[in-house]
């Protein structure tokens, strides 16, 4: 009997799941007018709600001091109504509070790319930071790589660290621990998490029209496009104010922007057309918002998003979400919510932009929870052990005591209980070595970014190719309407790199009605 129990099998074997070791979460989204608070579960890769909160805020405060009051109380309030079993948060920073960008940059080795970002020297070179680096918290990944075409595609967010502090303290002092610090445009772009894949590896577009979040984030083969959507302060104070300042020359200047960002997103990422186009808007009148958008926006199919399209609502949590008029609202909250700390570095084997974390102190925290999380598994399975044990000596004495056992069978028992103990020594060493795997897999891969100079060249051109050539000039190629803005393009590429010149203007062909433009530039 004795030689059948197998105390290895209490530490599981050295191979890892497919699932990742998560910790819940609660995605918080603090918006202009509400605070929102959702908690989601997980099993079978299937999406369910689990905890769901939204408070309202006035309408304006005396000072941002007694705004933050407000948030606070209010987030103290929820937390006591709803119980939740984790105050681990997940929180998003406004999108023009980071820095958010793709870029392309010559293939580097695992090596070379983790020196070049480790000491700075790759950010100094590639992206324009105001302030020095120090001051930001910085989060990158690769998301794509092309040896035959010798290119690294790299996502790039950051954030000054002060800012995050600012966002992470009001939750702080509501008695939550910020654990996920991501950007709004990513978490509303993470509601795809609960998709089925067969969705989620669409064509993706969403928009948020909120008065002071107004941006598209466009997912196409994996890769990020994110688009500023210009809304005067005019236009934000009537958007949220309602009323008359409604107007349809807002609307018709609104319209226009998103056009502009959509068809941008379909020059440069390639895609023939799109099917639809999602609106999240956290504004108190969104259902009158949509319908005057979808008559603007004819050529587009324009919806406002369904969070819950593919997330399993309980019985007793059906009636709370029917009481949301506006679904919508809830997507950044959604998203933020699937941010579940992923402990043990599963993430590091997909290449994705659903796992960007700015919390300063990230690696020191994750560390800190994979600890915590494999004390608790190992003292449990060791009193597990204890107990047997203590269970299997106790029968034994009591056999013993009972039956007087034989030298022969004492001797047996020994061998036994040394084959057992020499079992137990294996297993102890196939669990060391899962401990160093789970050690060296447990560092995050990081994400990559864009062309922000380009959004300063002049309306009626855009940017078809670009070469990034290490050690010598890069060249970058534009379409436009209207030869003469060559000069205007090479004055703005001056203003952030050396030795601009034009390279050639070629004329249009036959009906194409654009010049095309090559210029050549240094990186300073």
């Amino acid at each position: 009997m004795l030689d059948k129990l197998k105390i290895g099998n209490l530490f599981g074997g050295a191979t890892p799941t497919s699932e990742p070791v998560q910790q819940d979460i609660v995605g918080i989204d603090i918006s202009h007018s509400y605070v929102r608070t959702i908690g989601l579960k997980k099993k079978n890769k299937k999406w369910s709600l689990h905890k769901i909160s939204t408070k309202v805020l006035d309408e304006s405060y005396e000072n941002d001091e007694k705004r933050n009051e407000a948030i606070v109380n209010l987030l103290k309030t929820i937390k006591l109504e709803q119980k939740f079993e984790t105050e681990n948060a997940a929180i998003s920073l406004p999108v023009n509070a980071a820095i958010v960008q793709v870029i392309q940059i010559p293939y580097l080795d695992e090596a070379e790319l983790k020196e070049a970002t480790e000491n700075g020297s790759l950010w100094e070179a590639s992206i324009e930071m105001p302030g020095d680096q120090s001051e930001y918290s910085i989060f990158w990944q690769t998301i794509r790589k092309d040896r035959e075409k010798n290119m690294l595609s790299l996502l790039f967010v950051a954030s000054r660290i002060s800012e995050i502090e600012k966002n992470c303290d009001l939750v702080r002092r509501a008695g939550f621990d910020p654990l996920i610090v991501d950007v709004r445009c990513f978490a509303l772009r993470n509601i795809l998490k609960t998709y089925e894949e067969s969705e989620s590896t669409k064509t993706q577009v969403f928009i948020e029209i909120s008065g002071t979040e107004n941006y598209a984030v466009c997912m196409h083969d994996s890769l990020p496009f994110i688009y500023d959507i210009y809304v005067s302060d005019a236009d934000t104070t009537a958007l949220i104010d309602g009323g008359k300042g409604l107007n349809d020359e807002l609307f018709d200047r609104l319209a226009s922007q998103i056009r502009t960002s959509l068809t941008a997103f379909i020059k440069q990422s390639g895609v023939p057309g799109l099917d639809k186009v999602q609106v999240t808007s956290s504004l108190s009148h969104a259902e009158k918002f949509f319908e005057r958008l979808k008559k603007e926006i004819v050529e587009y199919k324009v919806e406002p998003i369904d969070p819950f399209t593919f997330v399993q609502i309980p019985p007793q949590q059906k009636g709370r979400v029917e009481t949301e008029k506006n679904h919508s609202s809830l997507a950044v909250a959604l998203g933020l919510a699937t941010r579940q700390l992923d402990v043990f570095g599963y993430y590091k084997f997909v290449t994705a932009v659903s796992n960007i974390n700015l919390l300063p102190d990230r690696e020191d925290r994750i560390k800190k929870e994979k600890k915590k999380h494999t004390n608790s598994s190992l003292m449990t399975k060791l009193s597990i052990i204890s107990a047997t044990f203590l269970v299997l000596s106790g029968a034994a004495y009591g056999y013993m005591f009972m039956n007087f056992p034989s030298a022969s069978e004492i001797a047996s028992m020994t061998s036994s209980a040394n084959a057992l103990k020499a079992d137990l020594t294996k297993q102890q060493n196939q669990y060391k070595e899962l401990t160093k795997w789970t050690k060296d897999s447990g560092e995050i891969n990081f994400k990559i970014l864009d062309l922000s100079y380009a959004s300063s060249f002049p309306r009626g051109s855009f940017v078809t190719g670009i070469k990034h050539l290490r050690g010598g000039k890069s060249q970058i190629t534009i379409r436009a309407n209207d030869p003469g803005l060559s000069s205007d393009i090479i004055n703005d590429l001056s203003k952030k790199f050396t030795n601009v010149e034009l390279l050639s203007i070629k004329s249009p062909k036959g009906k194409d009605e654009l010049s095309t433009f090559e210029i050549a530039f240094e990186i300073k």
